[in-house]
């Protein structure tokens, strides 16, 4: 019986690592893609930049649920204002080209914020 345990705990705490590497290297891409699409330029992370001139990711997070994720996902691939207070998000010939692979997937990165 015990030759059964040990193998089965074994599993789970590797699993776990696993999907927290996974969780990690997620974010890390979806970081790297923020950046390299100049969302960084007016977004932060977290609230920690007084002079951001967009609200931060984790606001985001924090106002909008994953059944609006399609939403956002317009958001992200359109700009416009309207979305938050007197906040106007440049259309895209302003700013980098986003995919709507990419757009979801930064929308999916931002939503996760607030897990």
């Amino acid at each position: 019986m015990k030759s059964r345990i040990v193998p089965a705990i074994l599993v789970g705490v590797f699993s776990m690592g696993i999907g927290s590497a996974f969780a990690d290297s997620h974010g890390m891409s979806a970081m790297k893609l923020a950046e390299k699409k100049k969302c960084t330029a007016c977004h932060t992370v977290t609230e920690s930049d007084p002079m951001a001139v967009a609200p931060s990711f984790m606001s985001i997070a924090q106002r909008y649920s994953m059944e609006e994720s399609d939403r956002l996902v317009q958001v992200v691939l359109t700009g416009g204002e309207g979305h938050w207070g007197n906040a106007e998000m440049p259309d895209m010939g302003v700013r980098k080209d986003v995919t709507p692979k990419e757009a979801e997937k930064l929308v999916q990165w931002i939503l996760d914020m607030d897990e």
